[in-house]
C-alpha cells in the first residue's frame, strides 16, 4: 500500500511574488524581448568605431606552353585592413539607440509591476475569501444550533411558527453564503497557484501580510510617481528618441557629411607593431553630398519623422494626465478604505455588545426568539464586513505603492 503526504507550503505575499517573477509566462516572455531590443539597439554603437581585418594569402601560379611548363611560383604574404567611417548621423543614431534602450527598460519594468500588482491582486483576495470562509462556516454552525434550539422551544410551545420559518430561512441563507464563497476561494486559489507556478494540487498556506510602511501625503505621492512611473519614463525616452531621429532624418535628407581613412598593410611578413612598414598605404576622406532630386521622398520622411516626434508629446502628456488622475482617485479611495475598515471595526464591537446584550435578555425571557436571531445575524454581517473592508484598504495601500515605484523592492 502507498502512502501520499501532500505537505503544506507556508507561502508570504513576499514569497509569492518571488515565484511569480521566476514563473509568470508574461513577465518571463517581457524580460526575454528587452534582452533582444537591449542588444539590437546595441548594433547602433558599433559604427562608431573602426573596424579591422587580417588575412594569409598563399598562391601557387604555374604555367605551360606547348607542354613546356614556363614558371611555377608560389606567392604568399600577410595583410592588415583597417577602416574607419564617421557620420554625424551616426553619432545621432547612437544616441536614438540609448533611449530606445531606456524605453524598452522602462517598458519591461511596467510589465513587470502589472505582473507583480496581479500577483498581490490574487493573493490577498484568495485570502480574504479564506477569512470569509472560516466566518461562513461559523454562521452555518450558529444557524444550525438555533434552528435546533428553537424547533425544541416549539414542542415545548414556548417559540411560534414564525420563528422557526426564520431559523430555517437563516440556515439555508447561511449554506448558500458558505457554497458560494467556497467557489470563489477555489477559483482565485487556482488561478493564483497558476501565476506562481504552482500545481492544482499543491497545498499552500497563506500569511497575511505585515504593513511596515507609511503612506505620505498626496503631494508627495505625486512627486514620486512624476520620477518613478515606468511608463511615463519610458513616454519620455520616446520623445528624445523621436527628436533624435528627427534631427538626424533631416540632416540625411539636407546634406550629408562624412569622414572615412583607411590603413592597409601588406607584407610576405608577419606584420610588427607598429605596422609602419614599407609595403603599406593609407587614405583620409572628407565628403559632402547634397540630394537635388529624390522624388519627394525627402519631404516626406522629414514630415514622418516630426510627426512620431508629436506623437511621442502627445503620449507623454497624456500620460502625465493619466497619473495625476490615479493619484488623486487612488488616495482618495486609500482614505475612504481606510475611514471604511475604521467604521467596520467600531461596528464590530457595537454588534458584539448587542449580542451579548441580546442573548442575556434572551436567557432571562425579555425578548424572543426572532430578536436574538437579529443580533446573531448582525453580528455575522459586522463580522464579514470587517473582513471585506481590511483587503479593501490592502489592496488600496498597494495600488498608491505602486504608483510610488516602492511595488517592487530588491
Amino acid at each position: 500500500m502507498i502512502f501520499f503526504v501532500l505537505l503544506s507550503i507556508n507561502l508570504t505575499l513576499e514569497d509569492a511574488i518571488e515565484m511569480g517573477l521566476r514563473e509568470s509566462p508574461t513577465y518571463l516572455q517581457a524580460k526575454k524581448e528587452f534582452l533582444i531590443k537591449q542588444k539590437t539597439n546595441a548594433s547602433a554603437y558599433s559604427t562608431l568605431f573602426p573596424s579591422a581585418s587580417a588575412g594569409y594569402v598563399e598562391a601557387r601560379t604555374r604555367s605551360r606552353i606547348d607542354g613546356v611548363e614556363i614558371y611555377d611560383s608560389v606567392d604568399s604574404y600577410y595583410n592588415f585592413r583597417m577602416e574607419w567611417d564617421l557620420t554625424p548621423g551616426d553619432f545621432l543614431n547612437a544616441f536614438s539607440a540609448h533611449y530606445g534602450n531606456n524605453s524598452a527598460s522602462f517598458s519591461f519594468m511596467e510589465t513587470r509591476d502589472q505582473t507583480i500588482y496581479e500577483i498581490v491582486s490574487r493573493y490577498l483576495n484568495t485570502l480574504k475569501l479564506e477569512k470569509l470562509l472560516a466566518s461562513r462556516k461559523t454562521a452555518v454552525k450558529r444557524t444550525e444550533n438555533n434552528l435546533e434550539l428553537i424547533e425544541e422551544k416549539k414542542r415545548l410551545g414556548s417559540a411560534s411558527n414564525a420563528e422557526v420559518l426564520q431559523g430555517k430561512v437563516n440556515n439555508l441563507q447561511a449554506q448558500y453564503d458558505l457554497m458560494e464563497t467556497e467557489k470563489d476561494r477555489k477559483v482565485y486559489l487556482l488561478r493564483l497557484k497558476k501565476i506562481i507556478g504552482l500545481e492544482a494540487r499543491d497545498s499552500i498556506l497563506l500569511e497575511e501580510p505585515k504593513i511596515d510602511f507609511k503612506i505620505p501625503e498626496k503631494d508627495s505621492i505625486l512627486i514620486l510617481a512624476m520620477d518613478k512611473d515606468p511608463l511615463l519614463n519610458e513616454y519620455s525616452s520616446e520623445v528624445k528618441k523621436a527628436r533624435f531621429d528627427f534631427t538626424n532624418t533631416s540632416m540625411n535628407n539636407l546634406f550629408t557629411v562624412s569622414f572615412g581613412a583607411v590603413y592597409q598593410y601588406q607584407d610576405d611578413e608577419v606584420p610588427s607593431v607598429p605596422l609602419i612598414r614599407t609595403n603599406y598605404d593609407y587614405s583620409i576622406g572628407f565628403s559632402i553630398s547634397v540630394p537635388l532630386f529624390t522624388g519627394f521622398s525627402r519631404v516626406n520622411d522629414i514630415l514622418i519623422a516630426e510627426m512620431r516626434v508629436d506623437l511621442a508629446d502627445l503620449k507623454l502628456k497624456e500620460r502625465e494626465k493619466e497619473l495625476r488622475i490615479s493619484v488623486e482617485e487612488d488616495y482618495m479611495l486609500f482614505v475612504a478604505a481606510e475611514q471604511k475598515l475604521q467604521l467596520a471595526e467600531t461596528t464590530l464591537s457595537f454588534a458584539e455588545e448587542s449580542h451579548k446584550a441580546a442573548s442575556e435578555r434572551y436567557r432571562l425571557g425579555e425578548s424572543s426568539m426572532i430578536e436574538l436571531l437579529g443580533a446573531e445575524e448582525d453580528l455575522l454581517r459586522a463580522q464579514y464586513s470587517l473582513t471585506e473592508a481590511r483587503f479593501d484598504w490592502y489592496l488600496s495601500l498597494y495600488r498608491l505603492k505602486r504608483l510610488m515605484g516602492r511595488l517592487y523592492e530588491e
